[in-house]
């Protein structure tokens, strides 16, 4: 990382000279301190959020005393393209900066919990991060290529105290030790429980690069590893070691829920509660999809094929496995790259939809069908080997695109 560190020193260095003339210095009272929001209903919510304010009773800004948030977490629903520009890994965030009041306005209408860790920096660091955080939010310099894992509103905060404070900060990696350390993937399922249809539609799109465990630092693109890290930091001064954090506490409560970010940020829990009933998860909803397909071939077995369902059925695995396709060849996404669902959710699929709509088959369709049912059926167990983790809703898909390929087999046979 000394590369990404150097980069944004100078990017610092140059932008200060547009910066200059709208310098503002800090009084000895102002503090710099660490908002960490927890976890919203919302998708993009899910994972917290994490932000930097600034107060200083003595300077105002507007006619009114100095107390402003710091957001690299910030985008526009507006943008052109917003949704394309996403899926292709080219959507810009960017740095907001704005009254503490919206943040009160923001937790009354969602009702998080806010935290806040006051830093305990001398006169000259606070002013060094105020100016650093000001020359990243001239128009230039506030767009940056956001990535959810590597460069988020988290691990943004983390390199800029670690450009601004250099060596005299001893950022805390003892976030968990090594031999639990767990994979990117994990981390978001923590997360994503509450939200079953999303975690399946984030293990679908991302591939195998995500199920590498990931280090105490990486940890840090959650808001809750970063403010745990904080808590564990210290600054060199005088030649001894002193707390980078001198205080913290939960300034703002929402709801009382399990998954509430407390005052000692602990990470939260395997399987908390889901914000779904257990009859809607995918896991179940799968499971009763395959149900229905075994019912209506009990009840339509010595009858005339019928392919639509099937057909409907493997147009949208198929059509799955396009897009799957795309993001990994056709975005600037990394994590999306390697993506091993593609061994079931595949465009051949549309091939066997293209078989299922001709009336006549031959031997070449008979020997397809048979061949896809035991690939299928062995991947089951295969799925334990490979170097991606499967969502578990996604074992009954798979069970069920095995069953219907030996079933076309079977009525292939039927029909010659």
């Amino acid at each position: 990382m000394a590369w990404k560190k150097l980069f944004w020193l100078v990017w610092a260095v140059a932008g200060g000279f547009n910066y200059a003339g709208l310098a503002q210095s800090l009084s000895s009272e102002a503090t710099i301190s660490l908002l960490t929001y927890s976890p919203g209903s919302q998708l993009y919510t899910a994972f917290g959020h994490s932000a930097l304010r600034v107060q200083d009773p003595v300077n105002s800004l507007g006619g009114t005393p100095l107390d402003r948030v710091y957001n690299y977490g910030t985008f526009d629903f507006d943008e052109s393209g917003f949704y394309f520009k996403f899926m292709r890994g080219k959507l810009n965030y960017k740095l907001s900066a704005y009254d503490f009041y919206y943040v009160e306005l923001e937790q009354q209408q969602r009702q998080m919990d806010v935290r806040e860790q006051v830093f305990d920096l001398t006169l000259a660091q606070k002013q060094a991060m105020f100016d650093f955080l000001n020359v990243n939010l001239l128009p230039e310099n506030r767009f940056y290529l956001y990535d959810f894992f590597y460069d988020n509103c988290a691990t943004r905060i983390r390199d800029a105290f670690e450009v601004v404070l250099q060596d005299t900060l001893r950022l805390d990696t003892s976030l968990v030790a090594v031999e639990s350390r767990k994979t990117f993937r994990q981390l978001v399922d923590e997360y994503m429980a509450p939200q079953p249809w999303g975690d399946l539609g984030i293990d679908l799109a991302l591939g195998a690069r995500i199920d590498q465990p990931a280090s105490p630092y990486e940890y840090m693109f959650l808001p809750d590893y970063l403010a745990q890290s904080f808590e564990g930091s210290t600054l060199l001064r005088g030649g001894q070691e002193i707390p980078l954090i001198r205080q913290d506490e939960l300034i703002m409560t929402g709801r009382p829920t399990k998954n509430s970010t407390s005052p000692n940020v602990v990470p939260r829990e395997a399987n908390p509660r889901t914000d779904v009933p257990r009859w809607a998860t995918p896991h179940w909803t799968f499971i009763a999809l395959f149900a229905v397909f075994l019912l209506w071939t009990i009840i339509t077995r010595k009858q005339k094929p019928v392919q639509w369902p099937d057909a409907i059925f493997f147009s949208l695995i198929g059509l799955l496995g396009i897009l799957l396709l795309l993001l990994w060849l056709a975005t600037d996404h990394q994590t999306t790259k390697e993506n091993w669902n593609l061994l079931w959710a595949h465009p051949l699929h549309l091939l066997t939809v293209f078989l299922l709509v001709r009336k006549q088959l031959g031997i070449g369709a008979k020997l397809y069908f048979l061949l896809n049912g035991f690939f299928y059926l062995g991947l089951i167990p295969a799925s334990d080997v490979l170097p991606q983790e499967y969502h578990p809703a996604v074992i009954p898909l798979i069970v069920l695109i095995a069953f219907r390929y030996f079933y076309k087999y079977y009525e292939v046979n039927l029909v010659q």
